[in-house]
């Protein structure tokens, strides 16, 4: 284990109990800037409809120089009070077009409170909601994500933080892996020392320590069911939340360490020496990671510390730390990954049989035969169902496999009037991946993407989704408000004999039983699709 780790869990107790005793220094004079006192220092934060906002708090070191492809070290301390006013940089990053921003800085290692009133009470012990951003394991970053309205609505703390994303948070490599410290997965080590962090202070903005939820979209449910299996998070959360994370594929180390000789060859490294890789500028990190690229979408590689097993070998056998787990869908996630969102020419008929074959060209005739191609207004269409069938069969295994050893709560967001923050296509986005963030912080449009916001109606479902978030979150159970208290709602915990998920749309929310039957599970639970 790091020194930096090992120091970090020595000093937890003092910081703590430091913390707990009334670290919170804002009074009634200092409304506008409330100040909060952590481990490292003082923050002065600001104020944004009556909510608390502590913006840019560095949680690690900056991963640079000789600490690219290390642990996440110490933080520094700072003195005086520090601006918490506003979002510091996010992880370095390739251009991926109107979801992210991107980035040539390694210097990235923030986080931000959102806390629901301004004058923040310490040791209120308050929910505590960690979120980590979607984009894919190769791109996203914090600054994306208004958790006010889950904040203040839910009563809850919200978290939102950077980690490191492609080649600089994935790479396995022969000499950097042979240097003694954990390797491969320094974007789950970056996830882990935020959540440390969380533990040693949130205690100082009302947050409880001793009830945490993870929660995070694609990507971030990646992360999420990543680190609901690894041993190094023991102990760091209770509660988990995994939005359109169905990515489990198994890469394999091998595979892994070859993409990183490759990306080393391409960069100009042909010594494959650490202190040449620790050399390269960032721009050429970006240009020459394709090779790590190809595995990063999918769950990390096995290094043998942060992540022990595959995800499937895991939750088959109980072997992941066993929280409370709210798990689901949008109804039309390919929507997002069609070619055409990313600037590409509309789906043909030519295009639709050749998604057909990525599943294997023994299942073609089956999965023609349930989604036939003249029964679709368009060949994206069609294309768009074979992928949602896939994903929900995906969905429901792990669902299944989880349901064996803890509560878990599964359900399906399906408004299919959400606004795009993506130009018209040939095709309706409808209810896209990534369509429900809207819905749960307030004006998502990815980065660069139009101005979204929600109806009258759009917006009761919002709030029913924060109720359902945040009272997860502090119970462990998703119910709505009675009379302003948490009562246990109609979403029973799932059951593999029922197949049973919450439906999300604008008429509310309804069970629906036989969730696998809308989506021809008889042709997906005997294809191999995870």
């Amino acid at each position: 284990m790091p020194k930096s780790i090992v120091l970090r869990g020595m000093r937890a107790a003092a910081a703590v109990l430091a913390l707990a005793t009334g670290a919170a220094l804002s009074n009634a004079s200092t409304q506008q800037a409330p100040v909060i006192r952590v481990e490292n220092g003082a923050l002065r934060g600001k104020v944004v409809n009556d909510g608390g906002q502590f913006l840019g708090i560095p949680f690690a070191a900056p991963p640079v120089g000789k600490l690219r492809w290390m642990p996440p070290a110490e933080a520094e301390p700072w003195t005086g009070v520090r601006d918490a006013s506003k979002f510091a940089n996010h992880c370095a990053q390739m251009d991926r077009g109107i979801f992210t921003m991107p980035s040539d800085t390694e210097d990235c290692l923030y986080l931000n409170v959102f806390t629901p009133k301004a004058d923040v009470t310490a040791g209120a012990k308050l929910p505590v909601m960690v979120w980590f951003y979607g984009g894919g394991l190769f791109s996203g970053e914090s600054d994306d994500y208004d958790g006010s309205k889950l904040a203040k609505r839910g009563n809850v703390i919200v978290v939102t933080f950077n980690y490191r994303v492609g080649a600089l948070g994935f790479l396995s490599h022969p000499a950097i892996n042979a240097e003694g410290h954990p390797y491969a997965n320094y974007g789950i080590m970056d996830q882990q020392a935020a959540l440390r962090w969380v533990n040693r202070n949130i205690a100082a903005f009302g947050g409880d320590a001793g009830n945490v939820t993870l929660f995070g979209q694609s990507g971030g449910g990646t992360s999420v069911m990543a680190n609901l299996a690894s041993p190094t998070a023991k102990g760091l959360f209770h509660r988990v939340i995994n939005q359109s994370g169905t990515r489990i594929k198994i890469t394999s180390p091998e595979t892994a360490l070859h993409a990183g000789e490759e990306f080393a060859k391409k960069a100009g490294c042909e010594n494959q020496t650490a202190d040449c890789l620790r050399k390269l500028s960032v721009a050429d990190v970006i240009k020459f990671q394709d090779p790590i690229l190809k595995y990063v979408t999918e769950y990390p590689s096995v290094d043998g510390t942060i992540i022990t097993q595959p995800a499937v070998t895991s939750y088959e056998s109980g072997n992941f730390n066993r929280v409370p787990i709210m798990t689901g869908l949008v109804q039309d996630e390919q929507s997002f990954f069609m070619s055409e969102v990313r600037g590409g020419k509309p789906m043909t008929a030519d295009g639709y049989a050749k998604y057909v074959l990525t599943y294997g060209s023994g299942n073609k005739a089956a999965i023609e035969a349930a989604y036939p191609l003249d029964k679709y207004a368009s060949p994206s269409l069609a294309v768009i169902g074979i992928a949602q069938g896939a994903k929900v069969s995906t969905a429901r295994m792990l669902a299944r496999e989880w349901s064996k050893y803890v509560p878990v709560y599964v359900y399906e967001f399906r408004d299919r009037t959400v606004p795009s923050y993506y130009p018209p296509m040939s095709f309706p986005m409808r209810a896209y991946h990534t369509a429900e963030l809207l819905y749960l912080f307030p004006g998502f449009r990815g980065a660069r993407g139009s101005e979204q916001t929600l109806d009258a109606e759009q917006n009761k479902l919002s709030d029913l989704m924060i109720d359902y978030w945040t009272s997860f979150a502090r119970t462990g159970t998703p119910s709505a408000p009675v009379d302003g208290k948490y009562v246990e709602a109609a979403w029973s915990k799932y059951s593999a004999d029922k197949d049973n998920a919450q439906y999300l749309d604008l008429k509310g929310a309804h069970q629906k039983t036989g969730y696998g039957a809308d989506y021809h599970a008889d042709l997906w639970d005997t294809t191999s699709v995870h």
